[in-house]
């Protein structure tokens, strides 16, 4: 989870082992050709956001059947029940007659007459705009607003039918003039102004988001993979070739790290932007395997273009984990009960120390950059979340039992894959480190053939080395704390729980976290006092940069890099006035050396070793 401007920035991707949990008979008459047919006309959108969809089944020879509207989809972690979007629901035979609809629950219609069913009809509603709750995050949702945008996941406007999930779809959308759509799926024809799509099957189907607006488009090579940059900006402040100007270089960073043919020809990344926030109150992503829906606030180019980035760093490097390699039921989603895989460490853990590894080992930033992101880490995961819980069973628990603690994946899962990346490049002298086991691990595997659950830390092991097996046991499935002093020694780095330094003063008090990422005095020092602060201030901006509990640490990082004694201060906060109202005040002092302990700090040693030198250079290329 990362954060800007009090806006929840989430990047999340759910990979699970799933288990059936309506029976699924034999109900599809044999054929050549079955498939489900699913048609929607954009053109035809209502202004009360809602859109109505058309689908026809393959051939049924029971007598009655199931439809399903997913109750979970992968990349979330709540129970969005996307059943509650659908209404007038009706079932239509061969000569145009009605068949009897039992709505078994939110997300399961039962309908009779099955073997007599042409087609079924219903409205779905928009989830940006419905006042259903809970409210479902941008990127997992869908978006008509008609004659501008059409942000659509597709599982939340087409489900399937009992026993169909595996079989193919044809998908027409039918699309305003002018309108373009954005997407990563194969478009197989078009005729006049109609799409159409043939998803393999409907994992296939919901894994590929369209954004339908008039185009604003761009596109970088990624090796042998296009990336395609589709932005909806309302007020037209962001282009996709700002975008795409200002991200080549990330890309190609990327591209160098990943080496040799990347398993799909196609990237999409959809970009919507709103000027008006989000009823969930979060920004950020929701990835697919070959994709990523992102939301956020329609601001400028250079205040946005870094938050891009932070996204597509890590966003792309999904598509080795888990494209290419994953677990034996990840195809196979049960889309109503799903049952988490203990392997995040790897789907998300080694995607996120990839988005920031690729770019320190290819000169996208700087070392010292580099370890102020592990230090973040580190941070986190030592002092606000619960370090000793195995991560198996975080992951396995992350739907439910430990849900808070998902957000570790993106930073204790990052840590993990940086020691085993050093001990890797330890035991091999600096042959051989994560990117190669992950690449050897991809054509072991691939997008078309998975491992076992319970077999992958053994797999490993056969391919590396048998210290491995006990770095899993005692870091990953074990309950022990790493220690980050040990593997950062492999290459020549110091590591300290704790150290004291002198630093320019920048607020002089405590600050306690409240509402909205908001920042309140509670305790004025020195510093404080000679600024002026009182308590009960809320600290706003410091030196004309905005700074919230998200930020903090990143403003003050800057400031004390930048900031020398004797500098005069400027401190922003608002302040109660006349017992209630609040009254913006600017405060000012010069600023001096003061006292402060860093804590999970990085140091390169004085004198490395060959040996150090050496992982060093394979490790971070310095």
């Amino acid at each position: 989870m990362k954060s800007i401007k009090n806006i929840t920035f989430i990047a999340v991707l759910f990979i699970s082992m799933l288990k059936i949990v309506y029976a699924q008979t034999d109900v599809i008459t044999a054929g050549d050709d079955l498939r489900t047919i699913a048609n929607i006309d954009l053109a035809k959108a209502t202004s009360d956001h809602k859109l109505m969809v058309e689908v026809q089944p393959p051939p049924i020879n029971s007598s009655t059947v199931r439809y399903f509207m997913p109750k979970i989809v992968p990349g979330t972690y709540v129970i969005n029940n996307f059943g509650r979007f659908v209404t007038d629901f009706s079932a239509i035979d061969r000569e145009g007659k009605l068949l009897s609809v039992n709505r078994i629950d939110t997300n399961v219609w039962e309908i009779s007459g099955a073997d007599r069913l042409e087609k079924i009809i219903y409205r779905v509603e928009d989830t940006y705009n419905s006042e259903s709750l809970p409210v479902v995050f941008e990127p997992t949702g869908t978006c008509i607003d008609s004659g501008k945008v059409f942000m659509l996941n597709n599982y939340t406007l087409i489900g399937y039918f009992e026993g169909c999930k595996d079989l193919p779809y044809t998908v027409s959308i039918t699309k305003p003039e002018g309108f373009y759509g954005a997407t990563s799926m194969p478009l197989n024809s078009t005729i006049g102004n109609t799409d159409y799509y043939n998803p393999v099957n409907y994992f296939d189907l919901h894994d590929n988001p369209m954004m339908y607006s008039v185009p604003d488009t761009a596109s970088v090579m990624v090796n042998n993979t296009k990336v395609l940059l589709s932005v909806y900006s309302p007020n037209k402040k962001i282009t996709s070739s700002y975008l795409a100007e200002h991200t080549t270089e990330l890309f190609k960073a990327q591209g160098e790290y990943l080496g040799g043919e990347l398993p799909t020809e196609k990237y999409s990344v959809l970009v919507y932007l709103s000027d008006g926030g989000f009823k969930s109150n979060a920004a950020g992503a929701l990835e697919h395997f070959k994709s990523t829906t992102f939301c956020y606030p329609e601001v400028s180019n250079d205040e946005f273009i870094q938050p891009f980035r932070d996204v597509v760093s890590h966003e792309f490097f999904h598509i080795v984990t888990p494209l290419g390699i994953h677990s034996e039921e990840v195809g196979n989603f049960d889309f109503i009960n799903p049952v988490m895989s203990k392997h995040l460490w790897l789907y998300e853990g080694s995607t996120e120390y990839y988005s920031i590894h690729a770019q320190v080992k290819h000169g996208v930033i700087t070392p010292e950059q580099y370890f102020n992101k592990l230090q973040q880490k580190m941070y986190f995961s030592m002092l606000y979340l619960n370090d000793t819980l195995p991560f198996t069973e975080l992951s396995k628990g992350a739907l439910d039992k430990y849900k808070s603690q998902y957000i570790n994946v993106y930073q204790k899962g990052a840590l993990i894959n940086m020691c085993l990346d050093l001990y890797l490049l330890k035991l091999s002298d600096g042959k051989y480190g994560l990117q190669n086991l992950k690449s050897e691990l991809g054509k072991k595997f691939g997008p078309e053939r998975s491992f076992k659950d319970e077999e992958l830390f053994d797999i490993i092991t056969e391919m590396t080395y048998p210290e491995i097996r006990e770095f899993f046991r005692l870091y990953v499935e074990g309950s022990n704390k790493i220690p980050y002093r040990q593997f950062l020694e492999y290459a020549g780095y110091e590591y300290f729980d704790k150290v004291k330094t002198k630093v320019p003063a920048m607020i002089g008090a405590a600050l306690e976290f409240g509402e909205g990422g908001s920042l309140e005095v509670v305790e004025v020092y020195d510093f404080g006092k000679e600024l002026g602060l009182k308590i009960g201030d809320r600290v706003i901006a410091v030196n004309g940069k905005e700074v919230n509990a998200h930020n903090l640490r990143f403003v003050s990082r800057d400031f004390e890099n930048s900031v020398k004694p004797g500098d005069e201060v400027e401190v922003t906060v608002m302040r109660k006035s006349n017992g209630a109202s609040l009254v913006k005040k600017v405060l000012k002092t010069e600023t001096y050396l003061v006292d402060k302990e860093e804590q999970f700090v990085v140091k390169p040693v004085n004198t490395p070793t060959a040996e150090q030198l050496m992982i060093r250079k394979a490790w971070i290329n310095q």
